[in-house]
């Protein structure tokens, strides 16, 4: 039965969702029993209007004796009409959304129910002390139908008078989070592994590595664990993968168990920041770091802001598949924010969104603004395998310092799948000093105009596939791929700065492969 709600709580509650978007009805708690409180909740969330957060609060309080903490939900689906994501801050939060403090974790809309004790959790969530004071479940307004919807919680709160452990795993959740220390030798920081099958980079002390960078687990709305990541990424000869995870840290602690003293594949920490309004990956975050998804439609301010937080902290970042399909996927920021590092123009088996990405791709590239295009698997269960596409890096050493390094500057081509095609893309001033050949990602220096010397090699490539030389958003040479493993040799007259990239594709016009450029720049000065 649904009580009156003191004006002192209320006012709370009021601040915290927005006098505008919702209103909630508390239920009184319920008479302790041997399994501790429990409390219900009812909210009523409307349309969030276009200038209101998309995020509603529901604080409760935690006693100083909690030893662990489970939450429910549920609400009317109303046949897709209305999605509703959960997650959880602890007592350090004061319910704002530009307050990072005090995240557990987040499931968005994959569970009905979790929970979090001093020593395990639900994946996406943190176990951890449980600090007294109040605490606040997030619920995200990921689509609410025009009348509203009602959202049920429950929450129980199990102490240490009456018996609760702080250890009762839940069968439907898949694993759990556990505590636990990471190596200080994970080789998520070393070069020591090393892989005899990868291509070497002539003339250079690189190698060109196989990865994946986009993938989620259990952790988040994935179903694959992380163990299973690590069996596929080897059967399928990748050398490194990124676990990116959907606005969570928890999956950080089993990654680094993983790592520590294993063979390949080199496991990177990540996130997937997802948004309401665009999707971006970091890579090769330090272990436990949460970066905050909650960025308004168009603020292109905060979303420059979080790509600062990532830099901060070593990792990179990059927009991911600009143009994809579902709700809130597609990149509302704008080309131009500001501080990413790469684009994800290839998702997946290769369609007409990837089309739209690679155009977005070149527009930023003919700007003069260098931005690392990047291919994932976005998988996030078997049927849809990792390594289809796959990125190659030219790196020295398999580890998280080159490998980002290397993304950053652009030493990137991609594949359809991890071992084909293999593609050779290089270039030389063809007058002057003889130096070593430029790579993918590198810069040539002329002092004036001149002739700049092209060899493109392309392997382990369909007979019937056709090459394309593209600078400056032009075709500029088209010809079919060799298979015979010879170069072929192209000099290009440069009187202006320019970029030259390649697309490899079949008689349907699908991409095969493509790489990022080699840019050429006329004059002395910067």
């Amino acid at each position: 039965m649904l009580t009156t709600i003191r004006t002192i709580t209320f006012a709370l509650i009021c601040c915290a969702l927005g006098a505008t978007a919702s209103r909630v009805v508390i239920g009184a708690p319920a008479a302790q029993n041997a399994q501790g409180q429990t409390f219900e909740r009812r909210v009523h969330l409307n349309p969030p209007g276009a200038q209101d957060s998309r995020y509603a609060y529901v604080p409760f309080d935690v006693p100083p004796s909690a030893v662990r903490i489970g939450i429910s939900y549920d609400y009317e689906r109303a046949d897709g009409a209305n999605t509703i994501d959960i997650g959880l801050f602890d007592a350090h939060s004061t319910g704002s959304d530009t307050d990072p403090r005090g995240f557990r974790g987040w499931s968005g809309g994959r569970r009905s129910e979790f929970f979090i004790s001093r020593d395990e959790a639900t994946p996406g969530y943190l176990p951890g002390k449980l600090p007294a004071g109040t605490w606040r479940i997030i619920l995200g307004l990921y689509r609410v139908a025009p009348a509203g919807v009602d959202v049920s919680l429950k929450i129980v709160i199990e102490t240490k008078e009456n018996g609760g452990t702080g250890s009762h795993p839940t069968p439907r959740h898949t694993g759990l989070v556990s505590t636990g220390a990471p190596s200080a030798t994970s080789v998520a920081q070393s070069g020591r592994r090393q892989t005899s099958s990868t291509q070497k980079v002539a003339g250079h002390d690189a190698r060109w590595w196989r990865g994946d960078l986009h993938m989620h687990t259990v952790h988040s709305d994935g179903n694959w664990t992380i163990a299973g990541l690590i069996s596929s990424a080897r059967e399928s000869g990748l050398d490194f993968i990124c676990i990116t995870d959907h606005n969570t840290a928890s999956h950080h602690a089993e990654i680094d168990r993983a790592n520590d003293g294993a063979q390949q594949p080199l496991v990177l920490r990540g996130e997937e920041i997802t948004t309401y309004a665009g999707h971006a990956n970091s890579w090769g975050l330090p272990s436990g770091m949460w970066i905050d998804f909650r960025v308004r439609t168009g603020d292109v301010a905060r979303i420059s802001d979080i790509a600062a937080q990532a830099h901060r902290t070593g990792a990179l970042i990059s927009i991911n598949h600009p143009f994809a399909l579902c709700g809130g996927c597609d990149w509302s920021y704008g080309p131009a924010a500001s501080g990413f590092d790469g684009i994800e123009v290839w998702n997946g088996m290769w369609d007409p969104t990837d089309e739209l990405a690679l155009a977005m791709w070149d527009k930023i590239l003919q700007s003069g603004r260098r931005i690392t295009a990047i291919a994932s698997s976005d998988s996030h269960r078997p049927v849809n395998p990792i390594g289809h596409p796959t990125t190659h890096v030219a790196a020295n050493a398999l580890s998280q310092t080159a490998l980002l390094g290397a993304i950053r500057q652009g030493r990137v081509y991609l594949t359809g799948e991890a071992a084909r095609p293999v593609v050779s893309f290089e270039a030389e001033a063809a007058r002057g000093k003889r130096r070593p050949r430029s790579l993918i990602g590198d810069e040539i220096r002329l002092n004036a105009p001149g002739t700049v010397r092209f060899f493109i090699n392309t392997e382990a490539v369909s007979p019937d596939a056709t090459v394309s030389l593209i600078s400056n958003g032009q075709v500029i040479r088209n010809f079919p791929a060799r298979t015979d493993g010879q170069p072929q040799v192209f000099e290009i007259e440069c009187a202006h700065d320019a970029y030259f990239r390649l697309e490899v594709r079949d008689k349907t016009k699908a991409v095969l492969a493509l790489t990022n450029p080699i840019y050429v720049k006329i004059g002395t000065g910067r």
